[in-house]
């Protein structure tokens, strides 16, 4: 597997784009390529032999944790009391499923999985 370096797709990414350079940092998509058979020891998918799944990453700042009133209020705590273990995460927002072939004896088979490519970001 390789990570590589961020691209935003935050659920506010209009506040990241009034930010200062440094947001880059807080949570967004990083890319993530698996090869099935080198990363998971998976045999059964045909085609892809792999793909971009990606990961979030990234600190969740007050500003940055517009979800929900719930995040707002849990990361003006952590800016408050920095010490305690309560703050947002980084989590997918938007994923995306994956075509997929794959054999049943001589027999291709096409199959999405869902859920398997994280396309957005958000502070959760």
């Amino acid at each position: 597997a390789h990570a590589h370096s961020c691209r935003c797709t935050h659920l506010w990414a209009g506040v990241h784009r009034r930010a200062n350079a440094h947001t880059h940092r807080n949570c967004c998509v990083r890319s993530l390529y698996i090869d099935f058979r080198k990363d998971l020891q998976w045999k059964w998918i045909h085609e892809p032999k792999g793909y971009m799944a990606n990961f979030c990453l990234g600190p969740c700042p007050y500003i940055w944790s517009a979800d929900t009133q719930y995040s707002k209020v849990l990361a003006l705590y952590n800016q408050y009391n920095p010490s305690a273990s309560a703050a947002p995460c980084c989590v997918p927002h938007t994923l995306e499923p994956l075509p997929i072939v794959y054999y049943v004896g001589r027999k291709a088979k096409v199959e999405q999985l869902s859920n398997m490519i994280v396309k957005s970001c958000k502070c959760s």
